[in-house]
C-alpha cells in the first residue's frame, strides 16, 4: 500500500459544513518525495475544510519537528517547525490553480492532500535553522564552535583609523560657537 493513500480524503462524498481532518506525518512520508530538502521528521497537521456548494476552504495547522544540524554550532538538533496556511479549492479547470486556489473538476470524488501538506510543510523551514536551545535542560550545542564564534571585545582588537585626509583637518572644529 502506498503511504500517500492515507492522506485522500472522499471529497464529494463529504456533506457541506466544516470537517476536521489529522494527519501524521513520519520520516516515510518524506521518502516518497525525491529530491527532498526534508528527508525526515514528526508532523502533526490539522486539517479545517469548509465546505460549500461548489468551493472548500482549508485550512492547515502543521507543528512538529525534523532532524537537521544547527547551522550556527553544527550540532544535530530536532528543529521545531509550525505554520498555518489556507487553500481554497474551487471548481473549474486544473490550469487555471494558482499558489491560493486549487481548482479541480466539479465530478473529482478523492482529493490527495500528500503534495499539499508536503509543500507546506517545507514552507514552515526557517531559512535558518536554529532555535532557542537555552530553555533545554541540555542544550545539544557544540560549544566548542560557539566559543570561536564570540566577537572578540573590542579592548582586544587594535584599531588603526584609515586616514583620511582632507576629512582630518575638520576633527577638531568646533561648530557650537
Amino acid at each position: 500500500m502506498n503511504v500517500l493513500n492515507h492522506f485522500t480524503i472522499p471529497y464529494k462524498g463529504m456533506g457541506d459544513g466544516i470537517h476536521n481532518l489529522e494527519f501524521n506525518v513520519d520520516s516515510t512520508f518524506f521518502t516518497e518525495f525525491k529530491a527532498s530538502h526534508l528527508n525526515n521528521g514528526n508532523f502533526k497537521v490539522l486539517v479545517e475544510m469548509e465546505r460549500k456548494h461548489g468551493s472548500s476552504v482549508f485550512t492547515f495547522d502543521i507543528e512538529g519537528s525534523t532532524k537537521t544540524n544547527c547551522d550556527r554550532c553544527t550540532e544535530s538538533i530536532d528543529l521545531p517547525m509550525d505554520g498555518e496556511f489556507t487553500l481554497h479549492v474551487k471548481h473549474g479547470t486544473e490550469s487555471e490553480s494558482t499558489d491560493e486556489i486549487m481548482y479541480i473538476h466539479p465530478e473529482t470524488s478523492t482529493l490527495n492532500l500528500s503534495q499539499i501538506i508536503y509543500e507546506f510543510i517545507l514552507l514552515c523551514m526557517p531559512l535558518v535553522k536554529t532555535y532557542d536551545c537555552e530553555n533545554d535542560e541540555q542544550p545539544p550545542c557544540n560549544f566548542r564552535i560557539l566559543d570561536k564564534l564570540e566577537p572578540i571585545e573590542e579592548q582586544e582588537i587594535e584599531k588603526e583609523e584609515p586616514n583620511n585626509g582632507i576629512w582630518d583637518s575638520l576633527k577638531g572644529l568646533e561648530l557650537d560657537k
